[in-house]
């Protein structure tokens, strides 16, 4: 028998820019499979190294997560276009 720890099987990925998605499948205690997604974004920080902050997302949750994201950036850029008035206001 080994002792080799057993990674987990790789089933898909996407990339968009410094943004990766991957979706990984894994098996319940019974051996039935279930998949988890993650999502990675890569970045270089103040001393110019690479660093990647991941989130793990079970596949239930990623419509929530996307209306979630969704919502934020409506938000974003309603706040945006307040703040650019606000400005041209006061430019006035």
């Amino acid at each position: 028998m080994s002792t080799a720890t057993k990674k987990r099987p790789f089933c898909e990925a996407t990339r968009r820019r410094n943004i990766q998605g991957a979706l990984w499948q894994n098996h319940d205690g019974k051996g039935n499979p279930f998949y988890v997604s993650s999502v990675t974004r890569s970045y270089k920080d103040s001393h110019d190294n690479w660093k990647n902050e991941v989130v793990h997302v079970p596949l239930d949750d990623i419509p929530k997560v996307i209306a979630v994201l969704q919502e934020l950036e409506s938000q974003a850029y309603l706040q945006m276009q307040v703040d650019y008035d606000e400005k041209q206001q006061g430019a006035a």
